[in-house]
């Protein structure tokens, strides 16, 4: 009988090296799996972001001529497209009824006097014309046109807003997207225009 109990007991024995080995491969496969979705997860965000600041800091190539545009100002008024392609101009595209915007205003209205030969005029491209005329006139530091058609913005391919977009004799030579919030950006943008 203690012979038997010593046998049961070497074939438990046995089993259990199999047992062992089953549970550490099958850890070890699950410990591979939540490592790939994690290395997935933090390359997919560090990609997001790398993009998305590329986008807001950027989001219209320079070197490209200004299209052609149908500006429209609270009297009826049209902007002509000699007028935009003359000279330094910086334009701002906005909405009356956006936070970002109404930020930048606030950060515009200390730096748009700043340099008189640089003219400044916002564009808005959502909404109703008189409305949102209206509603923005008060709000910007800057003269304001309604983008007839969304003709300018569509073909800039601008689709958020705020978006400053500097152009020199009809050629556009920087942008900048969001609204411009924190310290450095604002002394990058008032260190910028005061050398251009």
């Amino acid at each position: 009988m203690s012979n038997r109990l010593t046998d049961l007991s070497e074939g438990d024995r046995q089993s259990k090296p199999n047992t062992f080995t089953r549970s550490k491969s099958v850890i070890w496969i699950a410990s591979l799996a939540v490592l790939f979705v994690v290395v997935f997860c933090v390359a997919f965000v560090v990609l997001y972001t790398r993009n998305k600041g590329n986008a807001a800091h950027d989001p219209v190539n320079s070197g490209k001529s200004l299209p052609s545009a149908d500006l429209i100002d609270d009297s009826k008024q049209s902007l002509a497209d000699s007028d935009l392609k003359s000279g330094k101009i910086i334009l701002v595209f906005i909405t009356s009824d956006c936070d970002a915007c109404r930020r930048e205003s606030e950060f515009l209205k200390g730096v748009v006097g700043r340099r008189t030969d640089i003219r400044f005029y916002g564009v808005i491209s959502f909404g109703d014309m008189e409305g949102s005329l209206r509603d923005a006139k008060p709000k910007f530091p800057f003269k304001v046109f309604y983008d007839r058609g969304f003709r300018l913005a569509g073909q800039l391919g601008i689709k958020r807003v705020p978006v400053k977009i500097f152009v020199e004799n009809g050629i556009i030579k920087k942008s900048w997207g969001g609204a411009t919030i924190d310290d450095k950006a604002q002394a990058d943008f008032v260190r910028w225009l005061s050398e251009v």
